[in-house]
């Protein structure tokens, strides 16, 4: 087993020299999730008999005296001999939502999706092996042929060029809202719902339920743009992109402190001044979070001529934190903790804002086997967690 990790963005950190060719790998992307952070944790995780690499977050993991969810993962597994019993171990005592793949010294792979179903996984074909990952586009891309989503509660085992699947715990589906929303790549369908479908139709209801007069639909590149085209479509206020996305652009609230966060949306956008100068604009935006980027882009557009700014969201409130694998803070952090929408758009600056209602933004994905805790405070959990939600990070 030979274990290449760093740093930084991929083409940043790894040295592709450093990689060996072989038949069987695993990989991971990922940034500071729980514990330090540093690169004895970074993914995959392991020794030379077994490595791990996962998508999600283990709440229950603090009860276990080790400084990860990726750690306790791996002490669950090594264990047991038989890396088959190892994951039915895992799953009994294992709390939260996960994605996970295993590589074994033995020439083992296993992939894991937990019986609810929380974060996407999907298994294809490449060349004459096969091919696990988040999400379907990822496979397409590198030329293979999609299969299916692993079920919730499913455990595909590969070896030899053989595969075997198997259902070992089951439970209601809860798929992350999320991941339509904002995570996944618009271009991947997800358990057999178009990613790109579903914005469309976030902002065709966010046009019928919440919309404004104005000039131009302005969306927030880049996973707001399909929401923007389906207000834009249902509400006939032309499209123009009045912001852009530079190409040093990084996802701003992942950063850890404000100070980071404000540097990184700086760097992040331009105002395109002749799109939006002395025009009433509808702002369309996936999320807000903690309102930094919203509040900085509102007064970005102002300084670039815009009369109006009207912001339309094309998700409900998010009020709670996320123990299943997403990087939402404290409550105290969110800015819709305690504030109606009134109270929002005097805080980020906004001359308006309105949010779906969670029952529109049902309608809209096209599933009712969601999870929305961040939106209801309804967890899908066994067990009910008061955490520090800093400490929890996605991971893909």
């Amino acid at each position: 087993m030979t274990t290449v990790k760093g740093l930084g963005l991929v083409e940043e950190a790894i040295d592709v020299n450093a990689l060996i060719s072989s038949s069987i790998a695993i990989g991971h992307v990922r940034y500071s999730t729980t514990g330090k952070g540093d690169i004895n944790e970074a993914q995959p995780f392991g020794d030379d008999k077994l490595t791990i690499a996962f998508n999600g977050t283990i709440p229950n993991y603090i009860y276990y005296k080790v400084s990860t969810d990726t750690e306790f993962i791996y002490r669950v597994l090594s264990e047991e001999e038989d890396v088959k019993k190892g994951i039915r171990k895992f799953v009994e005592i294992a709390d939260g939502g996960y994605s996970l793949v295993v590589l074994t010294s033995r020439g083992e792979i296993i992939a894991l999706r937990d019986s609810k179903g929380i974060r996407p996984l999907v298994i294809g074909k490449l060349g004459s092996g096969y091919i696990i990952a988040s999400e379907d586009s990822a496979i397409r891309q590198l030329g293979g042929n999609v299969i299916r989503s692993v079920k919730p509660g499913e455990m595909i085992y590969i070896k030899d060029g053989k595969i075997e699947s198997e259902i070992i715990a089951r439970g209601e589906t809860h798929f992350c809202s999320f991941e339509y929303i904002y995570f996944a790549r618009t271009d991947s369908i997800i358990d057999g719902i178009s990613v790109y479908e579903a914005r469309v139709r976030l902002g065709e209801i966010l046009a019928e339920r919440h919309g404004v007069h104005a000039d131009v639909v302005v969306p927030v590149p880049e996973s707001s743009i399909p929401i923007a085209l389906g207000f834009s479509k249902r509400s006939g206020i032309p499209l123009e992109y009045g912001i852009i996305r530079t190409m040093a652009s990084k996802r701003s609230f992942i950063m850890p402190t404000m100070d980071k966060r404000e540097n990184v949306i700086e760097d992040k956008f331009g105002i395109v001044r002749k799109a939006i100068e002395g025009k009433r604009i509808v702002l369309i935006d996936d999320s807000i979070v903690r309102g930094t980027t919203m509040r900085k882009l509102i007064n970005m557009l102002r300084e670039g001529g815009a009369r109006e700014v009207h912001v339309r969201v094309g998700s409900p409130m998010v009020k709670y934190p996320c123990y299943m694998g997403i990087d939402f803070p404290t409550r105290e952090e969110l800015i819709a903790n305690g504030k109606d929408e009134d109270e929002i758009a005097k805080a980020i600056g906004a001359d308006s804002v309105e949010y779906l209602t969670l029952d529109e933004m049902v309608r809209a994905i096209g599933r009712k086997d969601l999870c929305h805790a961040c939106f209801s405070g309804i967890y899908p959990l066994k067990h009910s967690y008061n955490l520090s939600i800093s400490n929890i990070r996605i991971r893909r």
